[in-house]
């Protein structure tokens, strides 16, 4: 093992969606691991990796506590609070998860001697009017989730002096063990023979695998590994590069299932982006990532893994 991997990553997030491919990646490639989570998280998607990490709870032990005791030198941080549309938020909430809490990571990470932070931001900070979106595209947030995004990211870059850190802006992902987003939802009633009302179809998202992610992420880990002086501060968009409308991603659902959906199709949506893809000319240089999973391989995987569970 590496002198890097003996010290300790710490993860946030690791019983979400995401995170926990993260978590599985990071365990696979023996990497010391602590996360935080509340002791009322649900771990179901952690459950047989619990064993191969340290786990602390938040609401039990505090930041300064769990700092002294594991000293990270890395924090891979995806745990958030989001919300689609504005109507739905808890301000309050969501200041205290996507700005308040992160700030308190680095300042206690700072005063134990952390080196690095890696920081999830979405695609929904971007203005989308133009395409491809590369990393300097106008910003533009999308809703208060992104907004509190953004705001994060302003007080992350000033600690740049004091540690390395990257900002993946993630674009659409899906797969096994996801929420309830759109391919999921399609990919289960799918399997359960039920109607499907969607909109038109036409919007095109920039689909991106979970295990794809989770090998950015541990690529960019690496990458600060390397880093010998702190002052490193990069954004990186994190995506596959593709338009995808949601009528091709029916269509290549129904060829891995070899039957037709019962797609009942509306009209236009009214309050989603219509097309957001990424240029991945910066992480593809720097990080020498590229996606290694095309749409009809992450679809195929996740079906397996949706049809093995039962719907």
């Amino acid at each position: 093992m590496s002198i890097s991997k003996q010290g300790i990553i710490l993860l946030t997030g690791a019983t979400g969606f995401l995170g926990s491919h993260i978590l599985d990646k990071l365990v696979k490639n023996d990497y010391n691991v602590a996360i935080l989570k509340r002791s009322w998280s649900d771990t179901w998607r952690i459950n047989h990796l619990l064993d191969k990490i340290k786990v602390f709870d938040l609401d039990l032990t505090s930041l300064e506590k769990i700092f002294q005791s594991v000293k990270p030198e890395y924090i891979i941080h995806l745990a958030t609070s989001y919300s689609k549309f504005d109507s739905d938020v808890d301000m309050n909430n969501m200041r205290k998860a996507n700005i308040l809490f992160p700030v308190e990571l680095l300042e206690v990470g700072v005063k134990y001697g952390l080196k690095g932070f890696i920081n999830t931001g979405t695609f929904f900070e971007y203005d989308c009017s133009q395409q491809p979106i590369n990393e300097d595209s106008p910003i533009s947030p999308f809703n208060l989730y992104a907004q509190t995004k953004l705001d994060f990211e302003l007080i992350l870059k000033s600690y740049a002096v004091k540690i390395n850190i990257n900002t993946f802006r993630i674009f659409s992902p899906y797969g096994e063990k996801d929420n309830n987003k759109l391919i999921p939802m399609l990919i289960q009633k799918a399997l359960s023979k039920q109607t499907i009302q969607l909109s038109d179809g036409m919007q095109k998202l920039d689909f991106i695998y979970s295990l794809d992610v989770a090998n950015a992420y541990v690529k960019a880990l690496e990458a600060m590994f390397l880093e010998k002086e702190p002052g490193c501060y990069n954004i990186y968009n994190l995506g596959s590069g593709i338009p995808t409308s949601v009528r091709e991603v029916v269509s290549v659902i129904e060829q891995n299932l070899g039957e037709y959906l019962n797609v009942v199709w509306g009209k236009p949506s009214t309050v989603d982006i219509p097309i957001a893809y990424a240029d991945l000319l910066k992480i593809k240089k720097e990080l020498l990532w590229t996606p290694g999973h095309s749409i009809h391989q992450g679809i195929a995987n996740t079906i397996d893994y949706y049809r093995n569970k039962g719907v």
